[in-house]
């Protein structure tokens, strides 16, 4: 039974990944073109900046989730093999970022579309192994009128909060400059932002209206694992519409500090994961440690 459920499961993750591509190919005949003819200069920080950020700030976070990824993959606890998908969903993403970035520099349509899709997955299940950790650390069910209330008013006025990407303008902003003497693009595509600013945020509205129904409909356990699923994937759609709608309102015309704050946001959201990590369960550092010192030992005495 738990093997078809991974089936339906991971069905419905291409699926969904697969949807919005021919939904808005069949809308705008195609997901348009990616050659850029306007050129624009950028000054020597700016460039500095952008190589901080790719060459630098990237690695960086990408090496620590590998590392956290190392770290929990063992782990039993429901809210760890959430983190654990969460983390290998926002690893995926990262890598065709980085494949846009060095081999497309920046033109790739799917490797960006597939970089959103990641991190839309990593945000949900992110949330999804919070709201695990908070039912076994306060056992939320045990207080069933509180939270009942509490979770009809929390999804549905999330739920309001979708309207608001609905209501950004649409600007779709290319262009050519060079990056050190390397010819190089930056893009915001007319199908990136219809994902973030008007797909995700109806996803976002259906899912935690979904989740406020299952939870005034669902008594015995207001905080059902469906609720917290929808919930989840609600603000997992929103939160990353959120996040490149406010970075593409702010730098609309300069993609370099798009790039260079939602580099540095990730890195900072890695290092949060990894400090809340160690705070909470500092055995699972030390067993880590303990065993790569364990290794390196044997292969030094060999």
């Amino acid at each position: 039974m738990r093997a078809t459920w991974k089936v339906i499961f991971f069905s419905l993750l291409l699926f969904s990944m697969a949807l919005p591509l021919l939904v808005y190919g069949v809308e705008h005949d195609g997901l348009g073109t990616n050659s850029i003819d306007a050129f624009r200069p950028m000054s020597a920080g700016q460039q500095a900046a952008q190589v901080v950020a790719g060459l630098y700030v990237k690695p960086a976070y990408m090496l620590l989730a590998a590392f956290l990824i190392v770290l929990v993959w063992n782990q039993s606890a429901r809210p760890m093999r959430a983190l654990l998908w969460g983390l290998i969903a926002f690893q995926v993403g990262e890598t065709f970022c980085a494949v846009n970035f060095i081999a497309y520099r920046h033109q790739s349509l799917i490797s960006e579309y597939l970089h959103s899709y990641g991190m839309v997955l990593a945000f949900g299940l992110l949330t999804y192994s919070l709201l695990e950790v908070l039912d076994i650390r306060f056992h939320l069910n045990r207080h069933q009128s509180t939270v009942r209330r509490a979770g009809i008013f929390t999804a549905f006025m999330t739920a309001i909060l979708a309207f608001l990407p609905l209501t950004a303008s649409l600007s779709p902003t290319e262009y050519q400059t060079r990056l050190f003497g390397v010819s190089y693009a930056y893009a915001r595509f007319g199908f990136y932002q219809w994902y973030e600013a008007r797909l995700l945020p109806w996803l976002a509205f259906s899912c935690l209206t979904a989740a406020g129904l299952t939870i005034l409909f669902q008594k015995d356990a207001p905080l059902s694992n469906a609720a917290k699923a929808f919930f989840s994937a609600g603000v997992g759609a929103l939160g990353f519409s959120f996040f490149r709608v406010a970075l593409g309102a702010l730098y609309a015309d300069q993609l370099v500090w798009f790039e260079f704050w939602e580099e540095l946001t990730e890195l900072m959201m890695v290092v949060a994961v990894t400090f809340i990590l160690w705070q909470y369960q500092p055995s699972m550092f030390k067993k880590f440690f303990a065993a790569l010192r364990g290794v390196i030992g044997q292969g030094g005495a060999k």
